[in-house]
């Protein structure tokens, strides 16, 4: 997703022309300039590109006001403005105060894939646990749900369980205030199951998949689970599979290979946790015939007394696995549960132990979101090299050509020549030679070039050292 940071964000400069003596050691600075008509530049403004109603300028930073004033002056000008730049991020960091604790978001590239995605009011997540209290933090994400435990319509929570399984999910990023949840505007469909001891029966568990499915879940969040199989709840994922819905269960917090239901029904994407190193952690159950992805199991929350908590078991991994495939749906709706599934799996980063189901592994938002979208998410720099120039090492005296080149799958939109760890020159294209005079500076001459791909990513060449 891109960062739109002025009006011009979509305006890119065209070609690149040679630079003038003018420009020869001083950074040149872009303007816009909107046209009426035949415009006649000032001699130390050099135009290297053509916009509808506009053309593009460069002019040396010290001429920058008074070139401006100028094309002000002419009536064929509508306006004159800088050139500003707009830039993808290469991650993207919410403004939350706890945020800094949340591991897991960079650990599995959630930060990257929220470039692409953050998720849609589109999409719902049911979860399906001791119900949901309506906090600031997720009041804006909130439906209306269901109570099976007491059977109203009133799905408060009286245990906190439900409440942290859906901060993982959908607490309102960038607000300023507690975590940020993995899909931004996802909704989250309160469903309660479980009682204040967090436990409950089979048959309401069965009753809240199903309401969940009928009331238009996309993801079914099952954090709970129990060490006998049951045919009321392979009916009710049944059902939901039927009805297009993912259904994510954890894996259990036994730490043992054993069954654990619903997760291991072979419909259910069963989750287990993983730590900030990418082992297992002790506690999580695993089984490589039956545990299919992990996630990381310890979130940052707050309470429902609005304390910090560190939510750890497979409890949190499930709704960490579940924001994610959030993440996926409102990217690509037409993706089928099956796909999305498939996604997860197959980009999971691959870990040791062989406590997970073969050819899966640690949940990677950012490939599985460009698995599904059949689009990669750039935020890589082109590939630039000096092509000419005084080798490192060398000694010069005099002016030194430095040819640059630079390519990029997204296209290249700018060059530039560092001398020293400061900008000597900056055109427009994705090849220039640059003119360096070695008079004009020291006796150790640091030498390096910068490309920009029409996203903003950037990379820089080695350093060229030569000498006077």
């Amino acid at each position: 997703m891109r960062v739109i940071t002025s009006v011009l964000a979509g305006l890119m400069l065209t070609a690149a022309v040679p630079a003038t003596s003018a420009f020869a050691a001083e950074e040149a600075v872009g303007l816009v300039v909107g046209v009426r008509g035949e415009v006649d530049l000032p001699a130390r403004a050099i135009e290297t590109g053509t916009l509808p109603g506009a053309l593009t300028v460069d002019v040396p930073r010290s001429r920058v006001a008074a070139v401006a004033d100028e094309l002000r002056a002419d009536p064929a000008v509508a306006y004159v403005e800088p050139d500003h730049i707009a830039h993808a991020a290469a991650v993207v960091t919410p403004n939350d105060p706890y945020y800094a604790q949340q591991w897991g978001i960079a650990k599995t590239r959630v930060n990257t894939a929220w470039t692409a995605s953050r998720g849609s009011a589109a999409i719902t997540v049911a979860v399906v646990d001791t119900g949901v209290k309506r906090q600031p933090d997720l009041a804006a994400n909130l439906l209306p749900g269901y109570d099976f435990v007491n059977s109203d319509t009133d799905p408060a929570d009286d245990d906190g369980h439900g409440t942290m399984t859906a901060q993982v999910i959908a607490a309102t990023p960038n607000n300023g205030a507690g975590v940020a949840g993995i899909c931004w505007t996802c909704k989250i469909l309160p469903v309660k199951v479980l009682g204040a001891g967090g436990s409950g029966s089979y048959s309401n568990i069965a009753a809240g998949i199903r309401y969940a499915a009928d009331h238009g879940a996309d993801i079914i969040n099952l954090s709970l689970g129990g060490s006998s199989d049951s045919q009321v709840l392979r009916s009710a994922v049944a059902y939901a599979v039927s009805k297009n819905a993912l259904v994510i269960a954890a894996a259990g917090n036994e730490g043992s290979a054993a069954l654990h239901y619903p997760a291991a029904m072979p419909s259910v994407l069963a989750v287990g946790a993983s730590t900030p190193g990418d082992a297992r952690y002790p506690w999580s159950n695993y089984g490589a015939s039956w545990a299919d992805l992990a996630a990381p199991g310890c979130n940052p929350v707050l309470n429902t007394a609005g304390v910090l908590t560190n939510f750890c078991g497979t409890s949190s991994a499930t709704p960490f696995a579940s924001g994610v495939a959030a993440l996926l749906v409102a990217a690509k709706p037409a993706a089928t549960p099956a796909t999305v599934r498939l996604a997860l799996e197959k980009t999971a980063v691959k870990l040791a132990g062989n406590w997970l189901a073969a050819g899966s592994g640690r949940i990677d938002a950012a490939a599985a979101l460009s698995t599904v979208r059949g689009q990669a998410i750039d935020v890589t720099g082109p590939a630039v090299t000096i092509t000419r120039g005084a080798a490192s090492g060398a000694r010069v005296a005099s002016t030194t050509p430095y040819g640059v080149r630079a390519t990029d799958p997204s296209g290249v939109t700018r060059l530039e020549l560092y001398v020293n760890g400061k900008v000597y020159q900056r055109v427009a294209g994705a090849a220039y030679t640059f003119a360096v005079p070695a008079w004009k500076f020291g006796k150790v001459v640091r030498v390096q070039a910068k490309a920009y791909d029409r996203l903003g990513n950037a990379r820089f060449t080695p350093t060229r050292t030569w000498y006077r």
